[in-house]
């Protein structure tokens, strides 16, 4: 075991981070910033869409952009269940796993041209 944690268990925390930005969001008026890093990201934003982990793998997010979701606030769910898109569908191998998350949808993902406009430090000037 190299430690971390599983793919199962990054799943759920996905799924629980969702529902929790969902119940941040009833309470405060529906806005709600979260900040993450790319792995995680394409993980999270491979359960929404119900694509392959393999192919939210290779899914584009470049450093300080922003994902715009719209997550359901009023408890209406999905399943994403061990034959789903996520685990490679009819023929996944997986029998054991279900995931249940907020309802969302994705209005804009990697989404950087706030970042054009800055100036990077090269390696030279460090």
């Amino acid at each position: 075991d190299g430690g971390g944690e599983s793919g199962r268990e990054v799943l759920n925390r996905a799924a629980s981070a969702l529902s929790s930005l969902a119940d941040i969001a009833k309470t405060n008026g529906g806005t709600v910033l979260a900040v993450s890093h790319s792995t995680y990201l394409r993980t999270l934003l491979g359960a929404v869409m119900d694509v392959s982990l393999a192919k939210a793998a290779t899914m584009e997010q470049k450093n300080g952009c922003l994902n715009v979701l719209d997550i359901n606030v009023e408890g209406v769910t999905a399943k994403l269940g061990p034959k789903s898109g996520l685990f490679g569908g009819s023929l996944s191998p997986v029998s054991d796993f279900e995931l249940v998350l907020p309802e969302t949808h994705i209005i804009r993902m990697n989404e950087y041209r706030h970042l054009e406009c800055i100036t990077w430090p090269t390696a030279d000037a460090v």
